[in-house]
């Protein structure tokens, strides 16, 4: 279908990628990875012509025709609606329609034969089109993307950037090209659209290449894994995983073919260099001379994947309770989002916020991070420090400062080393770390943001969508850092193998309520389809007036026990504070000792002795300080549960 041919590009005198040789043939499902910078986006491009191929060719069978969805495909049209703009997928269709239109009112008038057979000519086509079925067609791909029977008649301009790429992909998807380029399909979806599109393209009879950083979708959608790594194009067979496991097989078998081979030119050589002024020999040393020059190196595949890893540490740690949640409601334009939720977050949650787009996912969030005004009350726990990571904080970073000056100016404790590496993981490698963050993209600004949120040693991380300018090497080491991480966290994600990876609790927003099941999604999943089979019997809520004059003295009640509680939380405190402070006092006063003992041969046996006793003493009041440090902060958590 599709053959690259010795293909070549280069970008300012260096190479993206050199001597590709590709053949894509019919049905093949293909993921095309990479770090990021390796390629992939301009190689879409230039397989679509939209760069010019200065080396080597692209050779397309008759007739193939190619579909691409880019990340940046917005149309412009934005006065058209949402229908009619992916009905355009239907050029031919579209266009019999209205010449048969013309055609019915020309009828009227003049019903030569020469009309009567071109409407047949025009009718019969239209209907081998299925021209009738088009808009039926059209709304079962718009709505499965996540669009509403009321969206489709509304005007592409009012709906946000990530909405309108969905539109301009049912539009591909209704084009049913040959071959299907799609540069990040996932990336404004959310979970049930990522499931229609891989149902839907499960069936597709065309080829697809697919870029991606969702490595769930990729598992789910590809049966060859095409890297793009070290300037070379290398092919498996397989999907992402199996990727995985091959490659790290090829490459350790590589690596022990190399070095055999590196261990038998060294013993030629040695025979070489024992003879060559021996005459009696000089034959057989030109022979293994030129059997030497034969050889054609193993070449050892360079891992370009950095073995980065970084940890998120928590400056000091929170109360048991971090967040209680009363009554929260909310929501916009007469539409209700939630209403009387009730939920606790405890130290050591990590919980994945899920849900279709529109149910309030971002808005629920901002509420925890007290960004948004709300009806109920949000009662944050003892010693809990936030740290938020959303779009808007992209507003929030000094466009003047270079992104290292950004990162130092939250977290001036660490060193530049600690810095550049956690840079490094956010795709800023080498002299990036010195670009003004004005002109950054608005994908580098929102790493830049997260990377802040993330080293600022909060105790409590509030994600939202921290993935989506990340490629899957970077998002694996997140993942590794989180789980080490010893704070609580809660995110809104769509991608799943981030969301299996680390949640312990799910949330779910359905029917205005914010539902809980307390283990990982793969077992919150397994519930659902077991929920498929059982459906639960549905329980009516009932909900009390917060005003009835029961409520309003149970209230007061528990009002008078919390004052009571915060105020011996406060005296505890206050103990706590000072014996910290003690205890900092005591641990330098310890370090000094050691460094004067780290001297003895400078000291007299009595100053040593004298030294020695000071000491021990010291660490004995190290450690009761440390105890009673322990047993307050223990009776502050149990007042706090």
């Amino acid at each position: 279908m599709l053959h690259l041919q010795n293909v070549s590009f280069e970008f300012g005198g260096n190479y993206l990628f050199r001597d590709i040789d590709w053949f894509i043939k019919p049905r093949e499902r293909i993921g095309l990875i990479g770090k990021n910078g390796a390629g992939k986006s301009t190689l879409l491009k230039l397989i679509m012509g939209k760069y010019d191929i200065r080396e080597g060719s692209i050779n397309k069978a008759g007739g193939v025709n190619l579909g691409y969805l880019s990340q940046d495909m917005i149309s412009e049209d934005g006065n058209q609606t949402i229908l009619e703009h992916a009905k355009g997928a239907f050029k031919r269709a579209m266009f019999l329609g209205a010449e048969l239109e013309k055609l019915y009112t020309l009828l009227e008038t003049d019903p030569s034969d020469e009309n009567i057979q071109r409407m047949a000519d025009y009718q019969e086509e239209f209907d081998a089109l299925d021209g009738y079925n088009m808009d039926n067609k059209t709304a079962e791909i718009l709505e499965g993307l996540g669009f509403k029977t009321a969206d489709l008649s509304r005007p592409m301009q009012e709906f946000s950037g990530g909405w309108r790429m969905r539109v301009v992909l049912a539009k591909m998807l209704l084009e049913e090209p040959d071959i299907m380029l799609m540069d990040e399909p996932t990336n404004h979806l959310d979970l049930p659209s990522i499931e229609w599109l891989e149902n839907y393209l499960s069936g597709y009879p065309g080829s697809v290449i697919i870029v991606s950083h969702d490595r769930e979708f990729l598992n789910k959608m590809i049966n060859k894994t095409a890297e793009l790594s070290n300037n070379k194009l290398y092919l498996w067979d397989g999907n992402y995983d199996f990727y995985l496991q091959a490659k790290v097989e090829r490459d350790d078998l590589i690596g022990r073919q190399a070095a055999n081979q590196e261990q038998y030119i060294k013993e030629q050589e040695k025979f070489i260099n024992r003879f060559k002024a021996k005459a009696s020999k000089a034959k057989a040393v030109q022979s293994r001379v030129k059997m030497v020059e034969k050889i054609e190196k193993i070449e050892v595949i360079q891992e370009d994947k950095s073995n980065l890893k970084i940890d998120f540490k928590v400056g000091k740690q929170s109360g048991k309770v971090v967040m209680e949640l009363n009554k929260i409601t909310q929501g916009f334009n007469n539409k209700l989002l939630f209403d009387d939720v009730n939920r606790e977050i405890v130290r050591g949650d990590k919980i994945a916020l899920i849900g279709a787009n529109g149910t309030g996912k971002s808005t629920f969030l901002s509420i925890i991070a007290d960004e948004l005004p709300f009806t109920g009350e949000r009662k944050q726990g003892h010693n809990v420090v936030p740290s938020f990571y959303a779009q808007h904080q992209l507003e929030s970073l000094h466009m003047e400062y270079e992104i290292l000056e950004e990162l130092q100016y939250d977290a001036p404790h660490k060193t530049d080393m600690e810095l550049r590496s956690m840079l490094g993981c956010f795709l800023f490698a080498g002299d990036d770390v010195f670009k003004k963050v004005k002109v950054l993209s608005g994908g580098e600004k929102a790493r830049v943001s997260l990377a802040k949120t993330l080293v600022s040693e909060a105790n409590f991380l509030l994600l939202d969508e921290p993935t989506n300018h990340l490629d899957i090497d970077s998002i694996e080491i997140i993942i590794e850092a989180l789980k080490r991480y010893e704070g609580t966290l809660i995110f809104v994600s769509h991608n799943r193998y981030f969301i299996e990876k680390l949640a312990n609790k799910v949330w779910w927003i359905e029917d205005e309520e914010v539902k809980e099941y307390p283990g990982t999604y793969h077992e919150y999943n397994y519930k659902l389809e077991q929920d498929k089979l059982n459906p639960p019997k549905v329980e009516v809520r009932k909900k009390t007036s917060v005003s009835s004059s029961e409520n309003s003295v149970d209230s007061k009640n528990t009002w008078k026990q919390k004052d009571e509680k915060i105020e011996q939380v406060k005296k505890l405190q206050k103990q706590l504070d000072g014996k910290e402070e003690q205890l900092k006092n005591a641990k330098s006063h310890g370090a000094s000792l050691e460094a004067k003992l780290a001297e003895a041969a400078n000291l007299t046996p009595e100053d040593f002795e004298s030294l020695s006793k000071e000491y021990a003493a010291s660490t004995a009041s190290i450690k009761s300080i440390t105890t009673e440090c322990d047993a307050l902060l223990e009776a502050i958590m149990e007042l706090e549960d």
